[in-house]
């Protein structure tokens, strides 16, 4: 290489350092948003050890189900496969940063027009060559470009993370309703077990003339009333167990839960600090899309401006393949491309409001996640403390009310009341055992919803 080119090169190496150290646009900060100390509905209690939360339930089937949803769930696959989609998105940013190479070649045998004032007539043609383009990033759009795709990248990660805290909050939502609906099918079948004695013993004292055609057709309605309701609840455990298998990526057909215990429930803290909500993926997703929303901005007003590339092409070319590789058949080229936006009809002002728009939108979408976040969680502390209260005053009346219903149901026998106010007890007891356990339920679901609100869990 000659003296001159090698100075050519230098300055122009050392030119685009240069230029390439300033970027337009905004640089994005991350919002500010004032958060409360804690919740007003708690005050801060020891948390529970760090793990896995669900394991909080001590429920071994629960466990298998969530980390057969982990391996296989279709909702989760999808939005890893998003992840990877937006991993690729950051690569081609990428490229732009890097000088591009290519090369060409071709060996032809060609005949100028005759009518052209200066024509070789018919000849060969062999040509052998590297090009090279490297765009100066004078005002930084490829850095704004590769800053935009990194904070999308980084969203889509989010993404896949609340996907995965959602689908496991949505399996112990359904399995929690499931192993519920086994003990309230339970308690039916309990139920359905004495009307239907009361309806046998209702049925001869009816035929022996110890009690009245009321009391039998009474008993009648009451048994086949426990026996509908009995089968609507299997058709709705049925669905749960359809949901489970969808949910963990399994054909609901081949797919079948045994009978299982309810799980327990475990104490929630009565406070947590307010600070968790910032690790909950939905709030971070929202604010990477901001921080690409923001780039955006700057890689539009990049477009304003002149680009400017470095080219060069070296090779070889000659019309006999014999003198190919002489030194006379050489020919290279250095030097910078320029590309000036002129009229585009509006278009570039166009796109800046656009990208400016759109950056406002995502703010308040940020905003929106976190008030979102503070409102669930409010939400599922006033739940889960609120709940357990009502857990405790429901066990209390249902156990009152079946034992009521045990003494009127001894009077019935020894003849002093009659089988009406025995229908009546009985039908009190039994709503308030399902009752107890339909609060029980809620409580599961207020602590798993808890869990969710707070990104994974109640500890630091």
């Amino acid at each position: 290489m000659s003296r001159g080119l090698r100075s050519s090169a230098a300055w122009t190496a050392v030119l685009a350092a240069v230029l390439s150290s300033c970027a337009v646009g905004p640089d994005y900060e991350a919002p500010s948003v004032e958060l409360e100390a804690s919740f007003k509905n708690a005050g801060f209690d020891a948390p529970p050890p760090e793990g896995s939360w669900w394991s909080l339930f001590d429920d071994g089937e629960l466990n298998r189900l969530i980390r057969m949803a982990d391996r296989q769930g279709p909702s989760v696959q999808a939005a890893l496969a998003r992840y990877d989609l937006a991993r690729a998105d950051l690569g081609l940013a990428r490229v732009d940063a890097f000088p591009a190479v290519t090369g060409d070649g071709y060996a032809r045998r060609q005949s100028d027009s005759g009518n052209r004032n200066f024509s070789a007539g018919t000849y060969n043609d062999y040509r052998a060559a590297l090009n090279l383009s490297w765009e100066i990033d004078l005002w930084g759009r490829v850095r704004r470009q590769v800053g935009a795709a990194e904070a999308g990248m980084e969203a889509a990660g989010y993404d896949y993370q609340g996907a995965v805290l959602s689908l496991r909050g949505e399996v112990a939502r359904a399995y929690f309703s499931l192993r519920f609906a086994d003990a309230e099918i339970a308690l039916l079948e309990e139920t359905a077990n004495l009307r239907g004695e009361a309806r046998r013993l209702m049925k001869a004292r009816f035929e022996g003339g110890a009690s009245s055609r009321i009391d039998y057709e009474r008993a009648v309605t009451e048994h086949e009333s426990v026996l509908a309701e009995l089968a609507q609840l299997r058709a709705q455990r049925g669905r749960f167990e359809n949901a489970l298998a969808a949910l963990v990526g399994t054909d609901p057909s081949g797919f079948r839960m045994g009978g299982g215990a309810t799980p327990s429930i475990p104490r929630v803290p009565s406070a947590v600090p307010s600070d968790l909500l910032r690790r909950r993926p939905d709030i971070a997703a929202a604010e990477r899309r901001l921080a690409s929303a923001s780039e955006t901005i700057g890689l539009v007003v990049a477009s304003f401006l002149p680009r400017i590339s470095i080219a060069a092409e070296g090779g070889v070319q000659s019309l006999r393949t014999s003198d190919l590789f002489n030194g006379g058949s050489q020919l290279w080229s250095l030097g910078p491309e320029i590309q000036l936006p002129t009229f585009q009809g509006g278009a570039l002002g166009q796109n800046k409001n656009k990208a400016e728009a759109a950056y406002r939108e995502a703010l308040a979408n940020y905003r929106d996640a976190l008030l979102q976040a503070v409102r669930e969680t409010e939400d599922s502390l006033l739940d889960a403390r609120e709940l357990a209260n009502a857990s405790g005053s429901r066990r209390r009346g249902a156990a009152s009310a079946e034992t009521a219903a045990g003494l009127i149901r001894k009077r019935f026998i020894g003849g002093a009341t009659d089988y009406f106010e025995v229908v009546d007890a009985e039908r009190t007891s039994l709503a308030e055992q399902r009752a107890a356990l339909q609060v029980d339920l809620a409580r599961a679901l207020a602590a798993t919803r808890l869990v969710q609100a707070l990104g994974g869990g109640w500890q630091r």
